[in-house]
């Protein structure tokens, strides 16, 4: 018997019981005459033949058990009926002519007759036709289990279960156009960055096709539909699970709107195509990655930095506190501002500095002094390292697609973008750079992380708080052992408690009243119930403006005292905030945007006191990773893996192990940790033989 006799013939069962049970009981009610109850004598029987005939008859039809359900067949059910038309043929005999007079009993039988044909009428409205297509579409998809997602499931079923649903991608003779569009172009998700073998078809010939055959290609291309829909919208992977500091959710379409809107849309292939980021970035990868599988090997061109094409000539020794026209030559190289033109050519304080940042990072002498040792590593650029495998262009490729998915759809009109390892910040204004400017990011132990948040206040001279993290891996390591006396012992003389807060200006509260932290104990208390504070100040490691928008990691973007550090290539150095190059400039051109201040009036605000200044509209702010980006001439730029999660990313979304050099930093970092913080006024070298204190914890409070 096929499967849809069997569905055929049980139908029929269920209709023909509903309508002898309903006709029955209507049957019953309307052939039981008023008044007709006797009470017999004790002892006597005063039931007539007919009565009894009657009885059996209404007990035969007041009673039908489960054979009952099917009259064509129930043999048991006929024999009773002829038994209780036996017992009545005699009495019915004799009275039969009294009855053909009755009109009583010509109203009743067509009374019953009537309701009989109203039962009849009203089970067959009671029990629609069922499409066994979809049925077994209904059937299938609640036998699915894990094996697909309950969201998507739901979402089909609650599509397929209204009885006036049709198929949308398959029918009896094959695929419909729509099918055939969503096909291709699933079939074609390796150009968009995703994997084609992620997603299951259905294969078929068109013809005669079985309802059970259209209902599994239904279900199969639909669920393929739907997860094509959430992997285009970032949502193969959980990216928080990637790593903690990846804060982004990306957002996925309901399965149901998903559906609904394929199912109106008339071609269902741009459909899937409008799912994708519509970021320019995210589609210059993806030519990218057309031209790279195409077989056209496009190699990442290294931006040059101008700087380093500044040659110094050979020359006599330059030194602090000396004029000379090779001094502007080596601002250029270590990209030192001047303020006033003519001072150019004077060696001054942060001239040194930043030739001492640079003597460090290279492993010279930092003695702040050109020779000719300097001069010759200022004068010898290294040539950048090119991944020159097509292979790993690719997956570097893929790698950042997917992170496009990850970040806001709409980034808004105008915006703020850091990126962490280009170690830029740029400010976008309807779809155009309108500023470029050099950050420093947070170094590997200290990163900063993935996310977008609405910039809301400006805070010109702002005090600085201590953040947990460094309150409790560099600041209590430091207070414990100048506790109870001897503060390391390459000082000598040993330091308090208030000599350690003392050297960044720190002062130290408890339940919001300050305390002198040499009454503490610090071996024995819990820092965290202690906050600490850096006033406003040319110490405040935020320098003159901080830019604030608001997220759980305690990141901002801010000004700082440290300006030697922007010229380096490496700049992932410090506690995760990020320092600005420019923080006046970018100043400006925000309030300019957001309340129309001139750029006099925003000078005005970095002199006297602390202001905060709250945004009319707040300002999105999106701090990104991408390590790969198509720039303005249609090249690949890739930068440096300093945080190891392109390999992470890669393994989740690519399978195996996806292996990329993690660029090694210790230098700089090290460098980093044992710079001290810049003087504050022109002070001749002097010669020590130890360490200062400010020199061991110089830089470490830096956020």
């Amino acid at each position: 018997m096929t499967n849809k006799t069997a569905f055929s013939t049980w139908m029929a069962l269920i209709s023909a019981g509903a309508v002898l049970l309903l006709a029955s009981s209507i049957t019953v009610h309307a052939e039981e005459p008023a008044g007709s109850d006797k009470v017999s004598e004790p002892g006597k029987a005063t039931a007539s033949p007919e009565k009894k005939a009657d009885g059996a008859l209404n007990k035969a039809d007041a009673s039908p058990g489960p054979d009952a359900v099917d009259a064509a067949t129930d043999e048991i059910a006929d024999e009773d009926l002829d038994k209780a038309g036996d017992a009545t043929n005699s009495a019915d005999a004799a009275k039969e002519d009294e009855k053909a007079d009755d009109p009583t009993d010509k109203a009743d039988a067509v009374k019953t007759d009537e309701n009989a044909d109203v039962a009849t009428s009203v089970a067959d409205a009671a029990l629609p036709t069922v499409d066994p297509i979809l049925f077994r579409i209904r059937e299938t998809l609640s036998g699915l289990g894990r094996r697909a997602r309950e969201s998507e499931v739901t979402a089909l079923l609650d599509h397929y279960g209204d009885a006036n649903g049709a198929t949308i991608w398959v029918t009896t003779s094959g695929l419909t156009d729509k099918g055939k569009a969503a096909i291709k172009e699933i079939r074609k998700a390796d150009d968009w960055g995703l994997r084609a073998s992620d997603f299951q078809l259905p294969l078929m010939n068109n013809g005669n096709l079985s309802p059970d055959a259209v209902a599994e290609a239904e279900v199969k291309l639909a669920l393929a539909i739907l997860k094509y829909a959430r992997h285009a919208r970032g949502g193969r992977v959980t990216p928080s699970r990637i790593s903690k500091i990846i804060d982004r959710r990306p957002v996925l379409l309901a399965p149901g709107v998903v559906l609904t809107e394929i199912a109106a849309s008339d071609a269902p292939d741009k459909y899937l195509r409008s799912l994708h980021p519509k970021h320019e970035q995210f589609h210059k990868l993806r030519a990218m990655l057309l031209r790279l599988r195409g077989g056209q090997e496009v190699q990442p061109q290294p931006k040059v930095d101008p700087a380093l094409s500044v040659n110094i000539p050979p020359g006599r020794v330059l030194r602090s506190g000396m004029e000379h026209p090779q001094v502007a030559l080596l601002r250029k190289r270590l990209k030192v501002p001047v303020d006033d033109p003519a001072e150019e050519k004077v060696f001054d304080e942060q001239v040194r500095d930043a030739v001492m940042a640079f003597q460090r990072a290279n492993r010279l002498r930092p003695d702040g002094i050109v020779g000719n040792g300097t001069r010759s590593r200022l004068n010898g650029r290294r040539a950048p390292v090119v991944d020159r495998s097509s292979g790993k262009q690719i997956k570097r490729i893929l790698i950042n697609m997917e992170r496009w998915r990850w970040v806001p759809e709409d980034l808004g009109e105008f915006y703020v973008w850091d990126n962490v390892p280009e170690f830029l910040a740029r400010v976008v204004k309807n779809g155009r750079i309108i500023h470029t400017d050099k950050i420093v990011a947070g170094q590997p132990s200290w990163p900063t992380p993935s996310f977008s948040a609405p910039m809301k206040t400006i805070v010109f001279h702002p005090s600085w708080g201590v953040p947990p993290g460094i309150k409790n891996k560099e600041l209590l390591p430091l207070l414990r052992k100048s506790s109870g006396g001897g503060f390391f012992g390459i000082f000598g003389g040993g330091y308090s408690s208030q000599a350690v807060l003392d050297a960044h200006d720190l002062r130290a509260f408890y339940n919001g009243r300050q305390v002198n932290p040499n009454n503490v104990n610090w071996n024995s208390v819990n820092i965290n119930a202690y906050s600490f504070t850096q006033p406003p100040g040319p110490k405040n490691v935020l320098g003159t403006v901080k830019f604030m928008f608001p997220n759980k990691h305690s990141v901002y973007m801010h000004d700082t005292p440290e300006r030697e550090l922007f010229g380096r290539s490496f700049r992932g150095l410090s506690h995760g905030c990020m320092r600005v190059a420019q923080p006046r400039r970018l100043a400006e051109i925000l309030l300019a945007e957001d309340k129309g201040w001139s750029a006099s009036k925003v000078r005005s605000m970095f002199g006297g006191y602390t202001r905060n200044v709250s945004l009319d509209d707040h300002i999105p702010v999106h701090v990104t990773y991408l390590t790969a980006r198509v720039d303005e001439n249609g090249r690949l730029r890739t930068y440096g893996d300093f945080y190891g999660l392109d390999s992470r990313v890669g393994s989740a979304l690519l399978g195996g192990r996806v292996r990329f050099g993690t660029p090694q930093y210790q230098d700089e970092l090290t460098t980093s940790s044992n710079r001290r913080p810049p003087p504050r006024r022109p002070q001749r070298r002097k010669k020590r033989s130890q360490p200062t204190l400010a020199d061991a914890i110089g830089g470490l409070f830096s956020p």
